[in-house]
């Protein structure tokens, strides 16, 4: 019997501490391939909150109105001044909406009769419109997204309501009443960066109101108001939307079967762990039980399971990781009598040895600084240190940009 046989008792513990190392390693090895599906290198913009890609614009220009007689007057007899003020949000690069409050004058050319002679003239109706207008940015639609290009063009099309205040005592034509309209609108914006935050912005849009807006009911069904405004923009979210590497599915189906295959594996040292526990059930001496029992838990809190990755030249920690970080600190805190060696790596396709070296050191250094200040685990708990390029743990050059951690017990 084993517990009659201490050399049988040495080999079975023995053999029972290498099945759990193995399942160990199988489980980090496991968690390494599913965090590292992002790379998978086909570009995608990050997820962003509701309160990211907002702006402000304020506009002046002015506004040419198209009614009843205006191809009869001079073109700048029917030129009024036009303000308009706008917040609107960009939910990804190409398309956007704002709400817009803006009007002031709508001029119009006049022909009647007075005391049996023909007379012509110009009045004004003072307005308000409040409007939601859809943005698509064509540039981006048509052309790879940079967060830095110098100009956009934007097309415009939505949707306004706008209050006439009418005008009393106009001659040749009386009073005209207040109206209440419902107008549709297009345009086109031209957008000039000027930095990060603040862009010049050129917009000629049009609004096409029924024809009573204007006080004069004709042979036409529609005024319009063509508006050529000036103004700047600013962008409350600076640096434009991020780019994220996106997952490739063929990748991601590879990574599956790999991590099924390990569970596999995983599955059967369980049952082989299972059987050498049945066999080990047998009391021993106490002092055997006492030491072999301890010396099993220690050994299986040398390892964890969580691993960072990083996007290819950068030490940025990116969102989807703060997972693995946390895992890695609520571990520490559950067992204070362990401390952790951070070491970060590079993959060595990519750049040079002294570039990869310090690439490695700065990953480290950023995911210690996260258990540090964010965790509140002692910087006496952890040990920094960088591979660089030297050793790749992976075959798959991008499963190599990553910092893991290892346990070791005080």
């Amino acid at each position: 019997m084993i517990q009659n046989n201490p050399a049988l008792f040495s080999h079975y513990r023995l053999e029972l501490k290498h099945k759990k190392m193995k399942k160990i390693i199988l489980l980090i090895v496991s968690v390494i391939i599913a965090g590292s599906y992002s790379f998978a290198q086909e570009k995608a913009y990050a997820p962003t909150s509701f309160w990211d890609h907002w702006f402000i614009q304020g506009q002046v220009g002015g506004s040419y109105t198209v009614s009843e007689f205006h191809s009869k007057a001079k073109f700048g007899d029917l030129i009024t001044p036009n303000v308009a003020i706008s917040a609107g949000k960009y939910f990804s690069p190409v398309a956007g909406a704002r709400l817009q409050v803006g009007g002031w004058q709508s001029k119009n050319y006049l022909e009647y009769t007075l005391n049996k002679q023909a007379k012509t003239g110009t009045y004004k109706v003072d307005y308000i419109q409040t409007s939601v207008d859809g943005l698509l940015n064509l540039t981006n639609l048509f052309m790879p997204y940079s967060p830095e290009r110098g100009f956009n063009l934007i097309g415009i099309a939505g949707i306004g309501y706008a209050h006439g205040f009418g005008k009393d005592n106009i001659e040749g034509l009386g009073s005209i009443g207040r109206t209440n309209s419902i107008i549709p609108r297009v345009g086109f914006q031209g957008d000039f960066r000027i930095s990060e935050a603040v862009s010049l912005n050129l917009e000629v849009i049009g609004n096409l109101y029924p024809d009573n807006f204007n006080g004069v009911v004709a042979d036409k069904k529609y005024d319009g108001i063509v508006s050529a405004l000036i103004g700047l923009t600013y962008n409350f979210t600076k640096g434009g939307f991020k780019m994220v590497d996106e997952a490739d599915p063929a990748a991601i189906r590879s990574m599956n079967d790999k991590i099924n295959e390990l569970r596999g594996q995983i599955g059967s040292k369980d049952s082989e762990i299972s059987r050498l526990k049945q066999e080990l059930a047998v009391k021993p001496e106490p002092q055997i039980v006492i030491e072999k029992t301890k010396e099993i838990k220690e050994q299986t809190e040398v390892l964890m399971n969580a691993v960072v990755v990083f996007h290819i030249g950068s030490a940025k920690l990116e969102k989807n990781q703060d997972i693995n970080i946390y895992n890695a600190a609520r571990y520490l805190k559950d067992n204070p009598q362990v401390n952790v060696i951070v070491t970060g790596y590079a993959d060595k396709s990519t750049g040079t040895a002294a570039i990869n070296q310090r690439l490695s050191e700065q990953r480290a250094e950023a995911v210690a600084n996260v258990l540090i200040e964010e965790h509140g685990i002692s910087r006496s708990r952890i040990t920094t240190k960088a591979s660089g390029d030297r050793e790749q743990l992976f075959p798959t050059d991008q499963w190599n940009r990553v910092v893991v951690f290892t346990a070791v017990t005080k």
